[in-house]
């Protein structure tokens, strides 16, 4: 038995793929279930894939009180939405969060988890870990980063192309890498990331970004804010919990307030600041009988 909500899925064929990054955040707070195979237990929350399944949860007489958000993919499918009584709009459309959707990047990745490493703290990291002044790290096509976010941390320069792509820049790394992923993940060349033609092309971009710290401030700054602003799949999946009912139900008014603020402050999940102050305020919350000191 568990006392945490439970969020239904109902997707059609072959479009679930979309809400599994974003279902693995929700995961925190509820546990997730095929609508189709959910039995006889009545979900606290509903995540559809399309408007056109709506009607599916009308025949099915589900609780009408239960929350539910909806993909949508063109300004016509709004409407439809919110005729419907959906408690959130989810969208991969920019220009549709004007009126009212959440915005969910197609490729995201949860930025506060990975606190930004700026290139004078990179510096001191190599030193420490015995490793040259400049140090180029090269990440194999296919393949995760040998050390892990840690190599990505130390750095001088980061050549990469698909999925580790978002970690790099999530970690504020100087980064080179492809025309397709730059397109992919909406960074802009020559700002946020460098693009390469080849190999032999990316190496030699690479050496240049780590002998010019200037540059490779600038671009650490980019890469950072390019994953905060654009990849970023956090702070959606925090907004679309919170409207569907799915918030841990512990969590203190202190605790909440402090979290919020931290939050504005871009605060990141693992940093001593936020280990601190969830300590402060766990001692606030006590039981209801008073300190036992």
């Amino acid at each position: 038995m568990t006392d945490r909500p439970t969020l239904a899925l109902l997707s059609g064929a072959g479009a679930s793929a979309r809400s599994v990054p974003l279902l693995g955040l929700l995961g925190r707070h509820a546990d997730v279930v095929s609508w189709h195979r959910r039995g006889d237990a009545s979900p606290d929350a509903v995540l559809v894939t399309s408007v056109d399944l709506l009607p599916e949860l009308a025949d099915a007489d589900a609780d009408a009180d239960v929350p539910v958000g909806v993909w949508i993919h063109h300004h016509d499918e709004i409407d439809r939405a919110l005729g419907a009584g959906v408690a959130v709009v989810l969208t991969t459309q920019a220009e549709l969060v004007a009126r009212g959707a959440v915005l969910v990047p197609a490729v995201g990745i949860e930025v506060d988890r990975w606190p930004m490493v700026a290139p004078v703290v990179r510096a001191r990291g190599r030193l420490a870990a015995g490793l040259p002044e400049r140090h180029v790290v090269h990440v194999e096509p296919g393949s995760e980063p040998d050390g892990g976010d840690r190599a990505l941390a130390l750095a001088s320069a980061v050549v990469v192309s698909g999925p580790p792509t978002l970690l790099a820049l999530a970690l504020g790394a100087p980064t080179v890498t492809s025309a397709d992923t730059a397109r992919r993940l909406g960074a802009r060349p020559g700002r946020d990331v460098e693009v390469a033609s080849s190999a032999q092309h990316a190496a030699a971009i690479a050496e240049e970004i780590a002998a010019d710290d200037t540059r490779a401030a600038s671009l650490s700054v980019r890469a950072r804010r390019c994953a905060e602003h654009h990849l970023d799949l956090g702070r959606p999946a925090q907004v679309v919990a919170s409207r569907l009912g799915l918030d841990p139900s512990t969590a203190s008014a202190a605790g909440s307030l402090v979290d919020r603020r931290l939050g504005e402050l871009r605060t990141p999940a693992p940093s001593p600041v936020r280990r601190r102050a969830a300590a402060a305020v766990a001692v606030l919350q006590g039981d209801g009988e008073g300190s036992s000191a």
